[in-house]
């Protein structure tokens, strides 16, 4: 009895292994963030200034940028891990939604954007 309960046990642990190893994986095409980089003098965001969104991709189609709904950037596609960068420019004070998608696959951003003083290599948010 003890023999066939340990065979029964191991028929279990590798119909499992199978299950594991044969089951696609899931995975997001969008790396686990999104950044925005740049900015200057102040904290936030601010109209008329300049921002790189920043997103890692490991699959190979292109990437769509959108502020509010409004595409702003598509950086094409690679066969290989890439970063994907857009520059994007607020026109309105607010709340912005930013929202980066791929395949499927999206990640999204809100934040608020103040009036911004566009000191060329800074920015000045008020």
């Amino acid at each position: 009895m003890g023999r066939l309960r340990n065979t029964a046990s191991i028929a279990a642990a590798l119909a499992a292994a199978a299950l594991a190893f044969g089951a696609p994986s899931a995975s997001a095409e969008i790396g686990t963030s999104v950044i925005i980089a740049g900015g200057g003098l102040s904290n936030g965001f601010g109209t008329g200034c300049t921002y790189n969104v920043v997103a890692n991709s490991g699959a190979p189609g292109n990437i769509d940028f959108y502020d509010n709904g409004v595409l702003f950037s598509t950086s094409p596609g690679s066969p290989t891990p890439k970063t994907h960068t857009a520059r994007w420019t607020p026109a309105t004070t607010g709340t912005h939604t930013l929202l980066v998608t791929q395949d499927g696959d999206s990640k999204t951003i809100v934040l608020t954007v103040g009036t911004g003083i566009n000191g060329g290599s800074s920015c000045l948010v008020i």
